[in-house]
């Protein structure tokens, strides 16, 4: 369009330069022509850069047609005139005029469509999408339905959304339901223009579900996003279920184990020392996994309640707690500032529980293999100090603000100088499954992972040339917190 209306102030300085005259009267009678092509100049220059190469092309022809179809038909107006009337002035100055206002109008209706196109384009695409997506997806305005795709209508048993055109969206719901939301809902979008939980849905054939909905308000109504979480919620019922029985019964079964152990232990101390010991090593491992997976629980729920914590002080808190429970190893820790200016980033306490759970596993998988036999636990299912021999272990725990054009991330290490940690565990915990060949010996790794995965961070591995492993955790700084903490913590 720039051109076109380079082209419009050139027949303009044309006929200025052809046929001269006074400088009122060539200013009056190019005003229109030249204030269109200033405008066209303007235009090209603000939106041929911003729009697609089609939408300027599509404004540029139909300015140019409807430009030249005026010009032709003015043209053809005045030899009519002048064949009737004798007319005999110049045809120049009218024609511009004309063919000036035919690509102000023809660039007007381009914009125009080429605007709706686009706009009709995207609210294609849009519906495709919707139409394709595997979640349920309803608009709802004055409580009725006036869209729904084929998973929303499959929810209830439909085969097609214009099944519910025009139904109320609370007859879809238990009446339990249906009071939550009058209670909930409605309340809900109307403070803060969003909700989600979970409602029992009825099916055409009366049989219920629940879902997992999300409500979005809209100018009009509402936009509801609704899943079938059947096989979601039995399927965690069955662990809850599972994972009640087997620690209550196992804890009771190991109860009675050791009792008998220690009876036949005081009976006979020959058996006492080549088979009752290892049992009760045993009893006491499986006891420690099973606390273990109540603690990996209860962490993971505590999740959306975590608080944030600097750097500093989740590696103060992971070495203080290391300093007194494993007195006889060597716990050095350090925390690097990347050099960020405007902020210290934060991370979950969470985070903490991770680094522990890393610590533990680094101390006491180098003891047992520093000592190159089965090694009698404490009670609470650690290495016992006095069973360890041949050199300390020792751990470095670190953390290290890493900045980048971009973003910032925060970079928690563990580093340990023990036997590492076997390439089978490492591949099944990064895949996210076990098999066969490829899996874990414990919970442990696992448990660092899912807290990992929760909080937005990744999990890597590196071998130490020197041996032993580093675990480097790194999340993204999320954080508003002003000011700088650059102390770093260590003990021996």
């Amino acid at each position: 369009m720039s051109l076109v209306g380079l082209g419009l102030l050139a027949i303009v300085a044309a006929y200025t330069l052809t046929f001269g005259g006074p400088a009122l009267l060539l200013g009056l009678e190019m005003l229109v022509p030249t204030a269109i092509g200033v405008g066209l100049v303007g235009y090209g220059l603000r939106t041929d850069a911003a729009t697609g190469a089609e939408q300027a092309a599509i404004v540029t022809i139909t300015s140019c047609t409807c430009g030249a179809l005026v010009a032709l038909f003015c043209l053809c107006s005045l030899v009519l005139l002048s064949v009737r009337t004798a007319f005999s002035g110049g045809f120049a100055q009218p024609v511009i005029n004309a063919s000036s206002t035919g690509l102000a109008f023809g660039a007007a209706i381009g914009h125009v469509y080429a605007e709706f196109s686009q706009q009709y384009r995207e609210n294609e695409r849009l519906s495709r999408a919707v139409d394709a997506s595997m979640d349920g997806i309803a608009v709802i305005v004055d409580d009725r339905h006036v869209y729904a795709n084929e998973a929303y209508a499959g929810l209830y048993g439909l085969s097609d959304g214009d099944a519910l055109d025009g139904q109320q969206w609370c007859t879809l719901y238990t009446t339990e339901s249906q009071r939550r939301i009058e209670r909930e809902v409605i309340p809900a979008l109307s403070d803060r223009n969003y909700w989600r939980g979970t409602l029992t849905g009825t099916r055409t054939d009366g049989t219920t579900f629940p879902q997992d909905v999300t409500v979005s308000t809209l100018e009009d109504g509402y936009v509801v996003v609704a899943r079938d979480i059947s096989d979601q919620r039995d399927r965690e019922q069955r662990i809850q279920v599972l994972n009640r029985v087997l620690r209550h019964n196992l804890r009771n079964a190991f109860t009675v184990i050791r009792g008998h152990a220690n009876m036949i232990g005081e009976r006979n101390p020959e058996l006492k020392a080549r088979h009752i010991q290892p049992i009760r090593a045993e009893i006491d491992d499986l006891l420690a996994t099973a606390d273990k997976a109540r603690g990996v629980e209860r962490t993971l729920d505590r999740h959306s309640n975590a608080e944030r914590i600097t750097a500093t002080e989740a590696v103060r808190r992971v070495t203080d707690r290391a300093l007194s429970t494993y007195p006889d190893a060597d716990i050095v820790s350090r925390v690097e500032d990347g050099g960020a200016e405007s902020s210290t980033p934060t991370v979950d306490d969470t985070v903490v529980d991770a680094l522990n759970e890393l610590v533990d596993n680094a101390i006491e998988h180098n003891t047992a293999t520093r000592s190159g036999e089965a090694v009698a636990t404490d009670g609470n299912g650690r290495p016992d100090a006095s069973a360890r021999s041949g050199e300390r272990p020792s751990v470095e725990i670190g953390a290290t603000t890493v900045e980048s054009e971009f973003h910032t991330r925060l970079e928690f290490t563990i580093t340990d100088d023990g036997p590492g940690i076997p390439a089978t565990e490492r591949r099944a915990v990064l895949s996210g499954h076990e098999t066969a060949l490829d899996h874990g010996s414990g919970l442990g790794l696992w448990f660092v992972n899912w807290i990992v995965q929760t909080t937005g961070g990744e999990l890597s591995f590196i071998d130490r040339h020197e041996g032993g492993t580093t675990v480097r955790l790194s999340f993204p700084d999320t954080s508003d917190v002003a000011g700088h903490d650059t102390d770093a913590v260590s003990g021996h």
